[in-house]
């Protein structure tokens, strides 16, 4: 991740999509945004999750501020992106940050 998104300008987001037993499908940048803010789109995010077959998806983006904190707004997009993906029966697995030499799992910080 860092080498894909990490260096960007701009926010990222950065999408895997994985098998039932984790294994690899695809993985692509789904979203560019601002300095400071990318907004998740969540019809094509789970529109490409169908295509590929996904059962799971981790999500990735950066921070080009430098810190690879959570904001309030990554934890609400994370929920509402957990939400719909359970709805449709998708497993969200992480939702990382990446900023500099640091990633961020919102799952080990029990945000998911």
């Amino acid at each position: 991740m860092r080498l894909v998104i990490g260096k960007s300008a701009t926010e990222c987001l950065h999408v895997t999509f994985v098998t039932q037993d984790w294994g690899y499908l695809a993985d692509e940048t789904i979203a560019q945004g601002t300095i400071a803010q990318v907004e998740g789109p969540l019809r094509r995010l789970l529109a490409r999750a169908f295509d590929v077959g996904a059962h799971g998806i981790i999500l990735a983006h950066n921070h080009p501020s430098g810190s690879a904190e959570p904001s309030a707004a990554d934890i609400t997009m994370t929920k509402k992106i957990e939400r719909l993906a359970r709805a449709v029966d998708i497993r969200l697995l992480d939702h990382l940050i990446v900023s500099g030499r640091t990633i961020v799992s919102m799952r080990e910080r029990g945000l998911l």
